[in-house]
């Protein structure tokens, strides 16, 4: 029989997990929440989504999106890499895959984004599993086996590595990668893939050191190298001394509409500056967090990051309902960036990839254009050493020359570009 509700539960302190209230799919294929009335009497109840789950005692309806997702319930969830492999791992064991949300929920190894864990009693806590496997089991045998698998599927997965692997079951996003002990903490690892066309765990290593030098707020990192395979660890910011953190994507937030057909959606709404004024509204700190993403537009620009969807943004719960913009992640130069616009809109020519583009709604971020201009100016004297940082992570010269078109804008450092960007600017209002 398929379920089709659970009980959300608040993992913030693994060891005392609170139920928060139910989550069902009626027959029509929405969701729908209701907060339960003793949480809602407590110091700590908090609003899963203050826009769209507001703490209220009436049940809200929660609208499966046009992508299939619900969401800030989807975002405690799988996609792409944990959705394959949960139905993998399901299936060699001879188990059903998941057939809804609550299904998927139920499966998972509860090591998502976050802090929701999900159960089908409120009196029964989602168990935690917390059999992660240190960062030393990342045998090269394990990576082979893992890229192996990447590219055939249907291929059967070693038991060691299946033990390796279970824990990235909750994860997000399209990359293979699990969740690993490293120095005492939990860690993503991510991995390569056999079809990558260039070393993408050191190129991410590179952009993150990168963005470090830029002022970019990311989490710590470090690249391993086991045989001749690239492994990087980030530390995860979701996770604090022992505690976990409430995780909302801008996706879930800003709740993309499908676009009219001339896109001004990048304009307005679908934008950078469209999650710099959700933080104005439910930030802690929104003008530090602002300039803050400003940089984080800027940069992925310069360094042909395009990959930038508003799943690969993110807000923290900081305290007393307000949030913070979590650390930078998912940062890697893609290489046909020179023909491809960003994946969410940057200014008033949309997700056009220019600085002029950058400069054009500034304002929207809390910055004068003279301070959105000196941002651009550190970030140009940064990037422009990209490739002395792509030496140092190791990658081949084949591999570097491959991503040079990403940085056509890092490698153009002269102010004078900027200074002409200002004056099309003006010549287009």
């Amino acid at each position: 029989m398929t379920a089709e509700s659970c009980i959300v539960f608040d993992c913030s302190h693994p060891d005392a997990s609170i139920p928060i209230g139910h989550f069902e799919i009626d027959m029509h294929g929405d969701g729908r929440f209701g907060y339960g009335s003793q949480y809602l009497q407590t110091s700590h109840a908090f609003s899963l989504d203050p826009i769209h789950v507001p703490l209220q005692t009436p049940e809200i309806v929660v609208p499966r999106r046009g992508d299939g997702t619900y969401g800030i319930f989807s975002d405690a969830g799988p996609n792409a890499w944990g959705a394959q492999l949960t139905i993998k791992l399901l299936r060699e064991s001879n188990s059903r895959a998941p057939q809804n949300l609550v299904e998927w929920f139920l499966s998972s190894s509860h090591h998502g984004s976050g802090c929701l864990g999900f159960s089908t009693d409120p009196s029964t806590p989602p168990q935690l599993n917390d059999d992660i496997q240190s960062s030393r089991a990342l045998s090269g045998k394990a990576l082979q086996e893992v890229e192996a698998y990447t590219d055939n599927p249907a291929m059967r997965i070693d038991a060691e590595t299946a033990h390796l692997l279970s824990p990235g079951r909750s994860l997000g996003g399209a990359r293979p990668k699990t969740v690993v002990m490293h120095d005492g903490t939990e860690h993503i690892a991510k991995f390569s893939r056999l079809n990558d066309l260039f070393d993408v765990p050191a190129a991410e290593y590179a952009t993150l050191r990168l963005a470090t030098k830029a002022g970019i707020n990311v989490p710590s990192f470090e690249l391993i190298n086991i045989g001749k395979r690239s492994v990087l660890l980030i530390d995860r910011f979701d996770r604090v001394e022992g505690s976990r953190i409430h995780y909302a994507s801008a996706h879930s937030f800003l709740d993309p509409k499908p676009l009219s057909p001339h896109g001004r959606e990048y304009v307005t709404s679908f934008s950078y500056a469209g999650i710099a004024e959700v933080l104005r509204l439910y930030g802690a700190d929104a003008r530090t967090d602002a300039h803050e993403l400003y940089r984080r537009m800027v940069f992925n620009i310069m360094v042909g990051n395009v990959d930038d969807h508003l799943r690969n943004h993110a807000f923290l719960l900081h305290q007393h309902g307000q949030y913070r913009l979590s650390p930078a992640f998912d940062i890697v130069p893609h290489i046909d960036a020179a023909n491809r616009p960003q994946s969410i809109g940057v200014g008033e020519f949309g997700p056009a990839s220019t600085i002029v583009n950058a400069l054009s709604q500034c304002g929207r971020f809390l910055l004068t254009q003279s301070e959105a201009l000196e941002i651009i100016s550190e970030l140009k004297d940064v990037t422009s050493t990209w490739r002395d940082e792509f030496r140092y992570a190791g990658m081949a010269r084949c591999d570097i020359n491959a991503l040079a078109s990403c940085f056509t804008i890092a490698d153009a450092v002269e102010r004078q570009q900027v200074q002409a960007s200002i004056s099309l600017l003006a010549a287009k209002r």
